[in-house]
Parts: structure tokens; sequence; C-alpha cells
């Protein structure tokens, strides 16, 4: 048994000795050489570049962009997707449901890398109640949103034709709006005046360059305009208020209002504008 051993230790070593022999580790120019490697060489004629381009990431991004919106929340009227007048006098909800808009974002970099961009936003929003919708016998109603916000995107691949990103940025908000109620056979007009808010917007998209200065993006983004500084303030004048989207448990209540999130979803596709994008050249001699 022990002599079996013995010989089947002597033929490993034999064969991973020989096995090593035909082993070679010698370099050559994959460029020329039509060296036998394997036990089935077929040569494809293919030859490496000696020259490759890559593209620097964008100094300064301008994107500019349109949207549909659609509203979430008490941003979405209860009644047949039209405007209640009830529901809104008693403060249930904005009246609602559906909006465009456009926004411009700057994205500036602000690591080596530049996948950390800090972004600047303008945007304007719009809501009607016919919008997308049959008109109400109740009446109609609107708003604007004008939103300025700051804040920072991950770029995941800055260098790239194809670059997806998220995004997230805290925003200043001025609201206003009019509603044309009608009641006993007449129409009161309400005026909502300009009314400030800070709220967020989160988003996520896709960029894709065209040439070093120009593409295009598409993406989906979450807006609430006014998660901080909710009131429902009394106002002297019935017919013109301010925005009221505040819970308030002490009588009387005012009229229209209520706990409300002006809350929206975007799709939204646009054009960027690039700044800065360098080619850089890498050559190998041959």
């Amino acid at each position: 048994m022990k002599h079996k051993s013995l010989l089947l230790l002597i033929a490993f070593i034999t064969g991973s000795f020989l096995s090593l022999i035909g082993c070679n580790s010698s370099s050559y120019n994959i460029e020329t050489s039509d060296r036998k490697d394997s036990l089935k060489y077929e040569p494809t004629g293919a030859k490496l570049k000696n020259s490759y381009r890559i593209r620097s990431y964008p100094k300064f991004t301008l994107q500019i962009s349109g949207g549909l919106n659609l509203g979430m929340s008490e941003l979405s009227s209860n009644y047949a997707n039209i405007f209640d007048a009830q529901q809104f006098a008693e403060g249930l909800n904005f009246g609602v449901r559906n909006g465009y808009g456009v926004m411009a974002i700057g994205k500036l970099p602000i690591e080596k890398n530049g996948n950390i961009r800090l972004t600047f936003s303008a945007g304007y929003n719009k809501f009607q109640n016919n919008f997308l919708a049959d008109d109400s016998p109740f009446g109609s109603i609107s708003y604007n949103v004008m939103a300025f916000g700051v804040g920072l995107e991950n770029s995941f691949n800055p260098t790239f034709r194809l670059k997806p990103y998220i995004s997230a940025e805290i925003q200043a908000n001025m609201i206003n709006g009019k509603a044309d109620i009608n009641e006993n056979n007449s129409t009161r007009n309400v005026k909502i005046k300009n009314s400030f808010r800070i709220g967020y917007m989160v988003h996520s998209g896709i960029e894709y360059m065209f040439s070093n200065s120009f593409g295009v993006n598409f993406g989906l983004k979450l807006t609430n305009s006014n998660q901080i500084l909710k009131s429902s303030k009394e106002s002297s004048d019935p017919n013109e208020i301010p925005l009221r989207d505040e819970k308030v448990d002490s009588e009387p209540i005012p009229e229209f209002a209520g706990f409300k999130n002006f809350v929206f979803t975007t799709f939204y596709m646009g054009f960027n504008f690039y700044f800065g994008v360098k080619d850089i050249i890498y050559r190998f001699n041959k």
C-alpha cells in the first residue's frame, strides 16, 4: 500500500513539472505576434488603438425642463376629479389635481471627481381644476407656485454620455391663487394672497449628451411646497385671504382652513447645456 501511494505521489509531481515546463511567461507585442498560445489558435486580425478619448466632467450644467404635474394627498380633489366648492370651503383639499410647470437648474461640481454637485433652481408651476378634466358646475380654482431652491445631487457617471442622477433640495415657495365659487345663482370671487412656505423636492433622472455642450434630460420628481410654515390666519376681507393650510382646533374655524399638503409628482423632460467639458486624449506608444 505504501509503495502504491509513493508511485501516485511521484506521478503527480512529474505531471506538474511537465505542465510547468510547457508554460511560458515571456511578453510579446500583441499587435504583431502570431504565437500560438493555445491548442486552437485562430488569428482575428484585431488591432489595438494607439489613442483613446474620454471627456472631462462639466464644470457647470444648466438644465431647463418642463413637465406634467399630478397632485397627491390634499392636492387631489376628491369629487370626480373636479372642483367641489363645499370640500374646498371646509378645508378638506385644495380643489385641484393637475397642472404643469417649468424649471431651470444650475449644477456646480463641488468635489474632484464631479459626482457631487451643488444645485440652484428656479421654477414655476400652475394648477387648474379644469386642466385635463371637465369644468365643474361649482366654479373654478387655480394656483400659481414660484419656487427657488438649493440642494445636492449625485451624478453617477459625470464623464459619460449617459448620466443618471438623484437629487434633493430645500425650496422657498410663494403660493397664490383664485377661486370663482358658484353659489345662490351668483359667483363669488375669492383671491388667495401670496403666502410664503418652505418645502422640499426630490428627483431622479437621466441626462444624455449629444455633444460636449448639449444634451437632453428626463425624469420624475416629488415636491411638497408647504412642508413648513403652514398657517390659517384670519383676514379682514372674507374674499381676500392668505393660503389656509393649517388645522385649526378652536372655534370659530376660518373658512377654507384645514391641514393640507401641497404635494405633487412631476414627469419632466428638457434640454441640458454643458460648460467646460474637455476632450482628454490618451496615446500609447507602439
